[in-house]
């Protein structure tokens, strides 16, 4: 039977049977798996079965989750994959051979109500905490370098046949996004969004600071192709038009992101 074995540093703490049923991960205790850590938020991740595969989500946690020290949203999980939630890790070990997964979403899947933290959750600012964001930000950026120079459904390494283009199609003006400071505080009231890669959070590295002592150092990070402007989140909580944002999206005029308690509005530069 699927089980995740969780861990504290080298100690193992107890064995988790994984099925149908939500499996959900927090410091509260009502969730299946409660971790008493400050750093790990009330209810900050679960583990699902979407067609027939075990899934991972994050809830918008404060610290995010991460699968073999790789931050994310949601992830399929395969053999051996190490979940890690705070200081704690969660080792997945998945069916045994001629077993089947269901391939039915668990009646208790649908999107979790938000839980105030009791006492709230203390940002995980150690140095592996760091080297995992300054991770997570460097794949963002690789990801965004990579969509810029190949086109859809062409691999990277391989320059796309010259292509002969009507003088009406080649001449699309390229807008450039903004984001308009509605609330919150940060250093500036608007952000021109011409890099490639727009970090938001305390980092120093970020185009968006965030201020505040709990900020994370990297919440979300925002890819540009053209145009086109895909906001992907990383860490603390995150909401596109007042609805939760656990994925990537991508942002359309009008659009009001609120990211860790400040609240922009996207449009494009007149």
């Amino acid at each position: 039977m699927p089980k995740m074995v969780l861990k504290f540093e080298d100690r193992i703490l107890r064995e988790v049977p994984v099925s149908t049923s939500a499996v959900t991960i927090g410091r509260l205790p009502n969730n299946v798996v409660a971790i008493d850590n400050p750093a790990v938020s009330g209810q900050h991740a679960r583990v699902i079965v979407e067609g027939g595969q075990f899934v991972v989500e994050d809830l918008n946690s404060r610290n995010g989750t991460f699968v073999n020290n790789q931050a994310v949203t949601k992830h399929v999980l395969q053999e051996g994959d190490i979940i890690r939630i705070g200081k704690h890790t969660l080792t997945f070990y998945g069916i045994g051979k001629g077993e089947a997964i269901p391939d039915t979403a668990p009646a208790g899947a649908a999107a979790a109500p938000p839980v105030q933290d009791l006492g709230g959750t203390v940002f995980l600012d150690t140095k592996s905490q760091k080297e995992l964001l300054a991770k997570a930000k460097a794949a963002a950026q690789a990801q965004a370098q990579a969509a810029a120079s190949a086109e859809p459904g062409t691999p990277a390494a391989q320059p796309a046949a010259p292509v002969a283009v009507p003088r009406a199609a080649a001449a699309v003006p390229t807008k450039v996004g903004v984001l308009t400071v509605v609330s919150g505080s940060t250093d500036k009231k608007q952000y021109v969004l011409e890099t490639q890669t727009a970090l938001v959070g305390k980092s120093d590295t970020a185009l968006i600071r965030l201020k505040g002592w709990f900020k994370p150092q990297v919440a979300a990070a925002i890819t540009r192709k053209g145009s086109a402007y895909m906001i992907t989140p990383l860490a603390g909580k995150s909401q596109i038009n007042g609805q939760p944002l656990r994925q990537g999206y991508e942002l359309k005029p009008g659009d009001v992101l609120n990211i860790c308690g400040v609240t922009l509005q996207f449009s494009h530069q007149e």
